[in-house]
């Protein structure tokens, strides 16, 4: 059996943020699909839910971690490699996010072979002093000199680091996240519109993590400009160490959900009259990608990775546009914002095909490795 250990992500259950989403549509299909594949998530021990249920295969141990945004994530991967490699002795390590990439050469090492996927260029976030940048900044270099294989989720994002480091571009890969379509709940998770109080095709719709990147400020701003008998916009989502954006986010016509998953969350896309992503910076974009999966209308901020879900052009908004955003929002009727090709859309995107393609990326660098720094 190939043992594999993955770190990187705050919890596999009831998590918000892209990382996690990416995870839990990940490795459960491939645990599925790889019965000789011996797979061990570590998650950080405050997102523990003792509920969870995973293919045999799949294992999620808890590790003790900080809660100091700064250090709860360099800190828990360090633990987590060091667990893994008394217990588990994985053949690979997959690393996720530049951040815990710092550990990259610890890794090798240790004698693991290591694969990183690389989300997004955090360091461009405000929230972070110069000595986080610079780490952060040193985890990407680690991980790409000393990474066996480099994984980007985006085009735009693999085109990037290619130019940054050209030398070692052999090593990198592009693989999208890929989600399927939601089964159809039936009903269920449907309470959550009486609870909010919003209407089925009444309501705009805003998803993520409250991080000032995401710019749902301008969302709000936005909103105030329309008056209080435009649709309200509800925005779902949590803080994850971020709160004082949330004191932002408070105005006319905001409807704060909290976050909401399964059902609820299926719910809320499906019955939203348009959900709009009005981000800075995106190494993706998976709530774009749910939107889509539900085949609801869309209006994007104009970045590369937003570009790359093939949206019609009048879809897309200039980055903190908060007027180009205010006439979308005050539209009755958003269906002309509604993908026009979706089932093409969607296959780049499906799961099986993310599945695959790092099913064959953990065959070669466990059997062969992707060359040597």
């Amino acid at each position: 059996m190939l043992r594999i250990a993955v770190v990187g992500l705050r919890g596999m259950t009831n998590v918000i943020g892209g990382i996690e989403t990416h995870c839990r549509s990940l490795y459960p299909a491939l645990a599925r699909k790889r019965p000789d594949f011996g797979l061990t998530i570590y998650q950080r021990n405050a997102y523990h839910h003792e509920n969870a249920s995973f293919p045999p295969n799949l294992t999620v141990r808890s590790i003790w971690a900080p809660r100091r945004r700064a250090a709860e994530a360099c800190l828990h991967t360090l633990f987590a490699i060091l667990a893994a490699r008394i217990t588990v002795r994985p053949q690979i390590l997959h690393i996720h996010a530049i951040g815990p990439g710092i550990w990259t050469p610890l890794a090798r090492l240790l004698g693991m072979r290591v694969i990183v996927t690389i989300h997004a260029r955090d360091y461009d976030r405000p929230k972070w002093s110069w000595p986080i940048v610079a780490g952060l900044r040193l985890g990407e270099n680690l991980s790409c000199r000393f990474a066996d294989a480099v994984v980007c989720v985006s085009q735009a994002g693999l085109e990037d680091i290619s130019a940054r480091h050209p030398r070692r571009a052999a090593r990198f890969h592009a693989i999208p996240h890929g989600l399927d379509p939601p089964l159809d709940p039936e009903g269920a998770g449907a309470e959550v519109l009486e609870e909010l109080g919003v209407q089925p095709g009444r309501y705009l719709l805003a998803v993520g993590r409250f991080d000032r990147t995401k710019r749902f400020h301008d969302l709000v701003c936005a909103r105030e400009q329309l008056g209080k008998d435009a649709m309200p916009l509800v925005i779902v989502g949590s803080a994850v160490g971020d709160r004082e954006v949330f004191a932002d986010l408070a105005g006319e016509g905001v409807v704060l959900a909290g976050p909401r998953f399964g059902d609820q969350l299926v719910q809320l896309y499906r019955n939203a009259s348009l959900f709009i992503h009005p981000s800075q910076m995106e190494g993706f974009g998976l709530v774009v990608l749910e939107a889509l999966n539900i085949g609801i209308p869309i209006a994007l901020s104009d970045l590369p990775q937003h570009r790359e879900f093939g949206l019609a052009d009048h879809c897309y908004f200039p980055v903190g546009d908060i007027a180009a955003m205010a006439r979308i929002m005050a539209k009755e009727d958003h269906a002309a914002f509604r993908p026009v090709r979706q089932s093409a859309q969607l296959a780049r995107f499906a799961q099986a095909g993310m599945v695959e393609k790092y099913e064959r990326l953990i065959e070669e660098v466990g059997t062969a490795g992707l060359g040597r720094p």
